[in-house]
């Protein structure tokens, strides 16, 4: 018993930590706000956590942990590059959608000390990610499948245009979208989008109807998968 309630104590900390991390940034988050969201003393709060630093850390593990291992799986499988492109969006699609303000707080972590962020980052070990981008691009690119484009302008690129929407959601909502019109149905529309504008970039094809035939193609595919 007395480890479920500390369990639950724990687990209402990291909830409460993660919305005042989100929505006032490292440096605006004090221990004390902290404390009183989760409604517990301070003295109890860093029992479990004994600095911001390491409640930081744990917050932005626990969001974005499961996500770079799965990015790592997709890339390493057996099918064409759109296909796996596809999945991919639709991996930081749903993370940005359970966690809408996620996108604001890293440009905001970026801005305010790119280095602090990069050391949490270290811990999920995204290096292995980005050698795991470099060696796949390298293989297709001597296949002959992709283009020789730099991974730079591939990844601002892609995390630009999948960023975006969700940093601007409300301008979007009340400027871009028709009547009846959902933010779901324009990402979908939008991730249609980001699938031409990467394939264009990376494909080694010069026909774009050719480009835009393949993007269509593995949408209705994926959407039949999705139904079965």
């Amino acid at each position: 018993m007395a480890c479920d309630v500390n369990d639950n104590l724990e687990l209402r900390i990291v909830e409460a930590a993660r919305t005042i991390f989100i929505e006032r940034g490292y440096a605006d988050a004090s221990m004390s706000d902290i404390a009183a969201a989760a409604g517990i003393k301070r003295s109890t709060l860093h029992y479990y956590f004994r600095t911001k630093d390491r409640l930081f850390q744990a917050i932005f593990v626990d969001i974005v942990r499961d996500i770079f291992p799965r990015i790592q799986n997709i890339l390493a499988e057996d099918r064409p590059f759109m296909s796996r492109l596809n999945s991919v969006i639709d991996e930081y699609m749903a993370l940005f959608r359970k966690n809408p303000a996620l996108p604001q707080f890293i440009i905001g972590e970026i801005q305010r000390d790119v280095r602090h962020l990069m050391g949490v980052l270290d811990s999920l070990e995204i290096e292995g990610y980005i050698c795991t981008i470099r060696e796949r691009m390298a293989l297709e690119i001597r296949s002959g499948e992709l283009r020789r484009v730099p991974l730079r302008v591939i990844l601002l690129t892609l995390y630009s245009q999948m960023i975006f929407p969700f940093m601007t959601r409300d301008l979007v909502a009340t400027l871009m979208l028709a009547d009846g019109e959902s933010f779901d149905r324009f990402l979908r529309e939008w991730k249609r989008s980001i699938m031409r504008q990467i394939g264009y970039l990376v494909l080694n094809i010069d026909n774009r109807a050719e480009i835009e035939r393949m993007v269509d193609a593995t949408l209705d595919i994926g959407r039949d998968n999705s139904v079965s």
